[in-house]
């Protein structure tokens, strides 16, 4: 990317006249002690100052320059938009909404997907290696999800919140339900209220795989 430093030097090459600070600063719309700072700090032009320049000038920089500022800028920007994460998805591997279902396959595949996603439900981001993608099967979640969709466990967060839903294995087979603790017992609810709630004894073999983070049904 050019600096201001850069474009003055060149541009006072190519003029007749001197071009003074006062000037520079008029076509950047800017004042002329701000000019002088930039200078002294040898600044980066940005590209659509690199135009208002160029135009109330009608000077040209080099092609390879302008090109250099409009990328630089492009990043810029696109930095700020999204920030992308690499997580393990799991395509045969599915979390019964339903009666259960049992692990078949742990082959996975990453997927990219925005980090703005991975965010607890107090605010919180979820480190993406936490994270694991996996597959719904059945309707007893629904509306909150339909079979097929594809949610994302934070396998950093097992310990057990009421309301909160979370995947689990229970007696060798995978579930994903509401869980709310009664006594010693664990309450597995569903959001279809067809489906009845069922419990689980704190001492069989029941072991939780982490949260379902919220908001996200892909």
């Amino acid at each position: 990317m050019p600096t201001i430093n850069e474009f003055y030097e060149n541009l006072q090459k190519q003029s007749d006249a001197t071009i003074t600070q006062s000037e520079l600063a008029k076509a950047l719309g800017t004042t002329r002690s701000n000019i002088s700072l930039r200078l002294k700090n040898k600044s980066d032009l940005k590209f659509d100052e690199v135009s208002k320049l160029e135009k109330h000038f009608a000077k040209v920089l080099t092609d390879s320059a302008c090109q250099t500022a409009r990328l630089i800028d492009v990043i810029e920007q696109n930095r700020n938009i999204a920030d992308l994460a690499t997580i393990e998805y799991y395509p045969d591997v599915y979390l019964s909404a339903g009666f259960g279902v049992e692990v078949l396959d742990e082959s996975y595949e990453h997927v990219i997907i925005d980090e703005r996603f991975l965010t607890s439900e107090r605010g919180m981001r979820v480190n993406p290696k936490n994270c694991k993608m996996v597959r719904i099967s059945g309707n007893s979640m629904f509306p909150e999800y339909h079979h097929g969709d594809r949610v994302i466990i934070d396998e950093s967060d097992t310990n057990l919140t009421d309301g909160q839903i979370y995947a689990f294995r229970y007696d060798g087979q995978c579930y994903v339900k509401e869980i709310n603790r009664a006594g010693n017992k664990i309450k597995c609810i569903s959001v279809n209220k067809e489906y009845e709630p069922f419990f689980i004894e704190r001492d069989v073999d029941f072991k939780v795989f982490g949260r379902i983070i919220p908001r996200i049904r892909l």
